[in-house]
């Protein structure tokens, strides 16, 4: 394997400050009163910088929900390499997943919000719902393997159904400041597991 050159490493460190900065300032004063000379000169860059790493400041914040969408793939791959029931899979994801999302709920909902927009983007849209999609599809996958998920209708079907439903609870927690995200994604975790579960 290849090691990362200096250069490279230098390049990782910038955009993550950038993000970082940005994070702290949408948190701070929302994204629309963040401007990209305040990111800019915060992370200690010129504004051309700036621009040789991301686009626009839209674009810096697509990174940051892509971000949580890399996590939720992380805590996939970690239930995949233990023994457990699709449902305690699901359950136990989508209960680190509403924690994680919980630790800065205000700014998530926000990048939430406002990465929303990126859905009109289909080029966005397609990457970010096939890498979430692939990743469900190896619990699916595996479920099946093991038998305690049905095999009787396409596991693109299930695997869209779950997504579907997760996706769904964070837009209404985003729009709902009672809503329990944690209850509710444990819940549906668990009317998931039956859903999807070998009929008798």
């Amino acid at each position: 394997m290849q090691k990362e050159g200096l250069r490279e490493r230098k390049k990782k460190q910038t955009r993550q400050r950038i993000c970082e900065v940005a994070s702290s300032l949408f948190s701070a004063k929302s994204y629309a009163n963040t401007t990209v000379d305040e990111i800019a000169l915060i992370a200690e860059i010129s504004k051309p910088t700036f621009f040789n790493y991301f686009p626009s400041k839209v674009a810096v914040l697509h990174a940051l929900l892509e971000t949580i969408d890399d996590q939720f793939v992380i805590y996939i791959s970690d239930e995949l390499k233990r023994e457990a029931s699709t449902e305690q899979r699901l359950t136990h994801l989508m209960s680190r997943s509403a924690n994680y999302i919980n630790r800065e709920p205000e700014l998530t909902r926000m990048i939430l919000v406002e990465g929303l927009g990126g859905i009109g983007n289909a080029e966005q849209s397609r990457s970010r719902f096939t890498q979430l999609h692939e990743a469900m599809g190896m619990v699916i996958k595996a479920g099946i393997e093991q038998g305690d998920v049905r095999s009787d209708f396409p596991a693109d079907l299930l695997v869209q159904t779950i997504v579907g439903a997760y996706l769904y609870a964070l837009l209404n927690w985003t729009s709902n400041q009672g809503y329990n995200l944690n209850q509710q994604l444990q819940d549906t975790a668990s009317f998931l597991a039956d859903a999807i579960g070998p009929r008798q």
